[in-house]
Formats: C-alpha cells, structure tokens, sequence
C-alpha cells in the first residue's frame, strides 16, 4: 500500500496543509509528487482537486485515511522543478499553497479523468488513403453505401488523428476546436471511437533549429551589445544582464538573435511583455520568424485558447512562449532563457493571491535551471537599474536610434497660458496647429491622455462635493454613450458600479450639478471640431472591450487607416508605427502628484515612452507635452529623454529616504464591511508587528501605521493599512507569515492580506 501526501487547491490558509490519502492499486503507477488528483474531502466526502507533494510505502499513524478518487492529466503534472516553484510562491507571498499552484496552470487545463484519460481512437475500419480523402472532402465506399464528411469539424479530428498516428486524448481535440458532436458523429459512422486509457506523456523531439538570414543589419551598438550579451547566455550557468536603450534603438533585433541563439541550442525561451495590448505586434514579428514553435498566454485568451497553448508547451510542441505576466511560470522544456520586456512595467507584479513579481519568479527559475535571465527597457526600474550598478547584474546599453531615425523634438507648452488667452479646451493652441500641419501632409499623431471617459467628475455648484461612488470613496467618472455627448451614465473605476447621472446633489440636494474636467471621451469630441473629416480612434479600456479590438484597432492605424489614435496608457510603448510624426501629451505632470515614492520615475517613464512613438522611420519626428508645470524636473528630464540624470537623482532621494532598492517594503492590509473591525483589526495587527520587532532586535524594522488607505473604501469595505520597511529574509518572511497566521483571530469579518514590495502604496 501506497501512501500519498496532497496539499489541495482551493482551501484557506487556515487549513492549508498536507493531507494524507491512500493511494488505489489501479493509480500506484502513475501516482508521483507533482500529479494532480481528485480526493474526497471534509465531512461530506466533497470532490476536491489537489496535488501530490509527496508519496511513501510507511503506514502512518492517522487512521481512517480516504483513498485518492483519480488522476488527472499525466500531461499536464508538475516536475521537481515546478514544485519548488509553487513552494517559493507560497514561501515569498504568504498565500495558500493551492493559490500558488493555480497561478501556475490554467485552470481548464485541470479536467478530472478519474485515473485515466479519454482516448479518441481511429477505428482500423478505413485504411490511411481512405481516410485521407474523407478528411479533403472526398467520399469511400463502403458495403453500406457512399461515406463522406461533410462538417469541417469532423474532417479536421480525422486530419489530427492522423497526423498524430491514430489516437489522441479527447482534451486535446476539444482544446484545438473539435466539437463533442462532432466526435459523436465520427463515432456513428464507424470512423473514430472513445476509450478510457492510462494517460502518458510523449515529448516530441524538435529538429534543430536554424536562424534564417532575415535581411536586418545590425549597427556596430547593436552587434557589441549581442558580443557581450551570448557569451552569458551559452554559460550554462544562471545568470542576467539588463539591455538599456534609447525608444527605437533596436532592442527587438538584439532578443531575436539570442532567441535565435538559444533554440539553436536546442533550449526554450519564454518572452514576456507587459500587456496584451503589445501581444498583436510582438505576435506578427515573432510568429514569422518562429512559425508553430510560438505559444501564447495571455489573459486575454479564452479557457479552451490557454488550456490548449499550455498542453502544447507540456508536450514539447512549442518551445518559445510568449504572453504576459503568468507566462512565467509556463512549463517550458530545457528552459534556456527568460526576456522581460520593457520590465519596469507595474503589470509585471500580481495586485490578488499570490502577490508575485514576474521578474523575482524568472530570476528564481533561471538560478534552479541555469537560465540567462535579460531584462530590456529604455526606462528601467530604479530597481534593476541600481542592481546593475552594483554588479549584481550585467549593464549594456544602447545609445542610439536603429537606422536614419532619430529622436523626436519636444515642445513642453504651459497650459497655464491658454485659460488667460481664452482657451479652455484640452488642446492647446500650439499642439493644434501641429495636429494641423502633420494631417495637412497626410502624416499621422499620437494624443496620450492617462484617463478614459468624458468628464473626470460631477461636481455640486451648491456645497462643491463630487459625485461618489457609494461602494468607494471615489468620485464616479462620467462616460457617454457612443457619440451621444449629452447622454451619459457614471462609473467607478474601482469596483466598476455603474449608475445613471442624479438629478439632484445626493449631499444637499442642489439641481446644479456642473461636469468637470476631462477624458478621453471628451478629447475625442474636441478632435473632431478641430479636425473635421480626420479618421479619429480612440483607444482606451471603454472602446476594446472584445478580444479582437487590439490587434483590430493597431492592425487598422498601421494601414494608415485612421489619422490620430488617441488613447491611454496602451498606446504608449512598443508600438511601431511608420506614419508617426507627432506625439501629443495631455495632463502631463497629473501623475507626478500620486502618493506613491515611485511617481516621478513612472511619470518620465510613461512620457519617454510615448515621445518615442514618434520619429521611428526616415521622417524626423517632434513631441508636444502639455503641463500646468513646465519648470518640473522630471518634465524636462523627460523631454530629453536623459534617464542617467533622472536615475541619479532618484536613487539619491530613495537612499536619503530609505526607499527601495535600500530597503524592503511589507504592506499589511485589514479590511472588513464595519469600519470599527478594520479600525480594530488594524489595531491589533500593527501591536503584533510591534511585538516581533522587539522580539528580534537585530532585524531592520520601521514600522508607519496603522492608517487609512488613499481609497479608504472599495467595494463596501473599508481598508486600514500598516506599512513596515525590512529587509526580506527567510527570518523576516517566518515572522511575517507568523504574523499573517495570527490575522485569522482578527475582529468581525476583518481580512488580512499581506504584498511584498507593493506595485505601489
């Protein structure tokens, strides 16, 4: 008898240990650490799905154990490898080892198979030509008659059967599209049947692959920078370089000459990039170059999409993965290398369970396989940019434009002018004369506004409050509908609640109710008075809702079928647009007053990104960024685009202030429906932190709170924070996770959830 320990997947942290089963003759075989299995558990024997951490031969001494009900999908379990990597994400972030695990596998790839897996199988019935011709549309005689296959659905199963020998698990045709009816009616007609079989892995070896010449020639920057950067990456030991360089220097051409390097190798390599909405031309130029070797995941695929990507990569199939932030953790074989592009991204750290940062899991992954890992940015975070300076890793940079472009020349306009002159639309004077000239010659632009829909708020003539959002403490944004400027509702940007405009002021109850400020829903309206018959689109979250409206939308202004996109922070960066010769920022220095330590570095960086869509080709281009503070540092820093000075200047306050990279930061959250739980529990929580700090006077602690947080409320319930400065540890992370334990004895329905390093504070 065999006996199998199983951490399950969907429990609390309160119960979040191993369990005990024991493990059926029939599953013996396949049972090992890392498959996946359903279980009975608690009182009413409820099916659960779990993984094995651990199996043994002693009997131990609990007794009444319940037997493991099935095995899961041989394809899909976890090796030594990624098992660690679950425990390190439920080491570092202090979330229930089940969360980790889902993290990692997309969860319609978990379908329960009860100890074998679903085999469709051609029947022997029709020999390898017969079967050919049915599956192009051709028929076969039969003693009963004339067979043919009329549905694409079916004639494609029977190519795929084929071509993959004669049999396939059923998950795997469902996952490329193949319906169940149209399994049924292969079935009726003799030609396929469906069996229950032990399921196996087969990894399929790939031929060695060779770079095609693909015309590029590199720039001597260029060619030093891949000199330097493959001697590191054919070590064979774990190591990382960050490649810095200037918006349109070339970046891509560098990572695609060691991807090229490492498959030749015969390694894999996962590409990971900050949002989908970059994935539609990342996806054109790798998939070209890279053909069926590509996988994607992203979030923006459907269960079916990503279940069938990721049993791709399991089988071997695909052995360059690209897609964003949970990419990282893809199963990718003999894994050679990890890119992280424009890696300062706030997007790369998970804001739910388990609160992770893609870079510190990729630099986990490469130390465990001895993988090079490459972060690539024009604008680094101070973070990796201080790492390399400190030698930790490798710094190489590029310093110029790619080709005959060069970099855009920016006008910074003082807003503050064009309300005495009488101007009190969004865009200035001096920006709509270049919007002008550059529609005039048949050029494109780029308006970058980092907030969506028409107005920023209502507002009360009568008592001045703002028009709330009665689950958050934040004024609601108003939206239109379509075109219909007049006609609009509100929304909340936090918990998304919807609500039609009040008549009155719901504080005094006042009919004058004024719209101010604005979005990009209203910068819309003013292009179309300023540039009438222009091709005006708008790309923010409001107009790309569907799946296909990125690359539909990026796809259309590439072909030059749209003459100004305007847009959020997605059309900011790593987009390469020819036809671009002017970019146009609004509100430039509005996210320069967050409080948040990090906003000037992500001010200059967003608008060095956007400046740098302008200009890529032969075709000089110019940048206007419009600010009620011209005389702001970090707006004139950017507009130079001189991130030396803006990181020297940064790095100083950060280690005057103890910021990170000087320090780490634990931020404790209780938030509950009551404010006196939250109040309470915020209480009690800072006095346990308090405590431990004296316990272990040797450790660096700086402890600030408890105190509201800047959205006090969200969602109906109220947040109280505690922030303490560290230095994350093994010791530090034991006595936070003591701590965390502690938060289940917290008041009322108080919650507590921890983040390391927060996206921001």
């Amino acid at each position: 008898m065999k006996y199998a320990g199983v951490r399950l997947l969907d429990l609390p942290s309160s119960a979040d240990r191993e369990y005990t089963y024991t493990v059926p003759d029939r599953a013996e075989e396949g049972m090992r650490p890392g498959r996946f299995v359903t279980v009975p558990f608690g009182r009413g024997d409820r099916k659960a799905t779990g993984i094995c951490v651990s199996v043994s031969d002693v009997p131990p001494a609990t007794r009444g154990l319940k037997p493991v009900s099935g095995l899961l999908d041989e394809r899909v379990s976890f090796d030594a490898k990624r098992l660690a990597v679950a425990e390190y994400l439920r080491s570092t972030t202090l979330c229930p080892f089940g969360d980790a695990v889902r993290a990692m596998i997309p969860s319609a790839a978990l379908g329960e198979t009860n100890g074998t897996i679903r085999i469709c199988s051609l029947t022997g019935r029709f020999s390898p030509d017969e079967l050919s011709a049915l599956s192009s549309g051709g028929s076969v005689r039969t003693e009963d008659g004339k067979i043919s296959i009329r549905s694409e659905g079916q004639r494609a199963a029977v190519a795929k059967l084929l071509a993959e020998g004669g049999k396939l698990p059923v998950s795997r045709l469902l996952a490329e599209g193949v319906t169940a009816e149209n399994l049924s009616a292969l079935r009726k007609k003799g030609i396929a049947e469906i069996s229950d079989e032990a399921s196996a892995v087969v990894f399929g070896k790939r031929e060695r692959f060779i770079p095609e010449d693909d015309g590029i020639t590199l720039n001597e920057e260029q060619r030093e920078a891949i000199d330097r950067l493959s001697p590191m990456l054919g070590s064979g030991r774990p190591c990382g370089a960050l490649l810095e360089g200037v918006t349109g220097s070339g970046k891509t051409v560098v990572m695609l000459r060691l991807i090229d390097r490492c498959l030749a190798a015969g390694r894999g390599v996962i590409l990971l990039i900050p949002e989908i909405s970059l994935t539609p031309q990342t996806l054109s130029i790798f998939c070209a170059r890279y053909k069926d070797r590509v996988a994607v995941l992203h979030s923006g695929l459907s269960g079916k999409e990503r279940a069938a990507a990721y049993l791709r990569i399991c089988e071997g199939d695909a052995d360059l993965v690209i897609g964003t932030r949970s990419a990282v953790f893809a199963p990718v074989a003999d894994l050679g290398m990890i890119i992280i592009d424009e890696e300062q991204e706030h997007t790369y750290k998970s804001d739910s369970s388990p609160r992770y940062h893609a870079r510190d899991v990729a630099g986990f992954r490469c130390a465990k396989e001895n993988a090079f890992m490459l972060l690539a940015s024009a604008t680094p975070s101070l973070e990796s940019r201080y790492r390399a300076a400190e030698g930790k890793i490798k710094l190489v940079r590029l310093n110029g434009r790619y080709g005959n472009s060069v970099l855009p020349r920016v006008t910074v306009a003082d807003m503050r002018l064009e309300s005495t002159a009488g101007n009190l639309t969004p865009i200035g004077s001096l920006l709509a004369g270049k919007l002008k000239e550059t529609y005039s010659r048949g050029e494109q632009s780029v308006l970058f506004l980092n907030r969506r829909g028409y107005n920023n708020y209502i507002s009360c003539a009568s008592c001045g409050e703002a028009v709330g959002c009665p689950q958050c403490s934040v004024s609601m944004t108003y939206h239109t509908k379509g075109k219909r400027y007049d006609e609009g509702f509100l929304v909340c940007h936090w918990c998304g609640r919807r609500m039609r405009v009040p008549e009155k002021c719901p504080s005094c109850a006042s009919p004058h109710l004024i719209r101010m400020g604005y979005g990009t829903q209203r910068v819309e309206e003013e292009l179309e008075k300023l540039l009438p018959g222009a091709r005006i689109m708008r790309m923010d979250t409001d107009s790309t809702r569907s799946r296909e409206a990125y690359s539909d939308m990026l796809g259309r202004f590439r072909r030059r079928e749209a003459d100004v996109l305007l847009g959020t922070q997605m059309v900011t960066k790593g987009h390469d647009f020819p036809g671009v010769t002017l970019v146009g920022v609004l509100l430039a220095d509005a996210s320069l007053y967050y409080d948040d330590y990090r906003a000037a570095e992500r001010t200059f960086a967003l608008l060095t990104q956007v400046i740098g869509r302008a200009g890529r080709r032969d075709t000089p281009g110019e940048a206007v960024i419009q600010t009620n503070n011209p005389d702001h540092e970090i707006i004139r820093l950017a507009g130079k685009q001189d991130y030396e000075a803006m990181y020297a200047k940064e790095i100083k306050l950060r280690h005057a202030l103890v910021f990170p990279p000087f320090c780490d930061i634990a931020l404790f959250t209780v938030s509950s429906e009551k404010e006196k739980s939250a109040v309470e529990g915020a209480a009690k929580l800072t006095e346990a932190i308090t405590a431990a700090a004296k316990e272990h006077p040797g450790l660096p602690f700086r402890i600030f709170g408890p105190f509201e947080a800047p959205v006090y409320l969200v969602g109906g319930r109220y947040r109280m924070r505690t922030v303490v400065k560290c230095v994350l540890n093994r010791e530090t992370r034991a006595i936070f996770a003591g701590i965390s334990e502690a938060g289940n004895g917290l008041p009322g329905d108080a919650q507590l959830s921890a983040d390391f390093n927060p996206a921001s504070l």
